[in-house]
């Protein structure tokens, strides 16, 4: 069983990282970084405190892909279309987002 940690956030210029451990099931651990573009915030696509379980359900989707397409290599960006996917399949998440705007 994988399991997963979640690091915390580090702000740097034009974007953000948000960091994990992965814990192989042989006990190996690695980092892996996502990161999410400043414009993405700016624009309103996305919440500061939305981003962590964005990343979190973005990594999980691509750790069980893992096989299919290689490992992870990071740093992995989040694009608008992983923004959007995140919105379809958190749809009280999609209609909080609509009403403040």
């Amino acid at each position: 069983m994988t399991r997963v940690r979640y690091l915390g956030v580090i702000p740097q210029t034009g974007h953000r990282e948000y960091g994990f451990n992965v814990e192989g099931e042989d006990k190996s651990v690695r980092q892996i970084i996502l990161t999410i573009d400043d414009f993405v915030f700016s624009e309103k696509q996305l919440k500061f405190q939305e981003a962590p379980d964005l990343c979190y359900q973005k990594m999980k989707c691509d750790l069980e892909s893992e096989g299919a397409i290689g490992p992870i290599t990071s740093p992995v960006t989040v694009t608008p279309s992983d923004v959007a996917k995140y919105r379809d399949a958190h749809p009280d998440a999609k209609a909080r987002h609509k009403r403040q705007q």
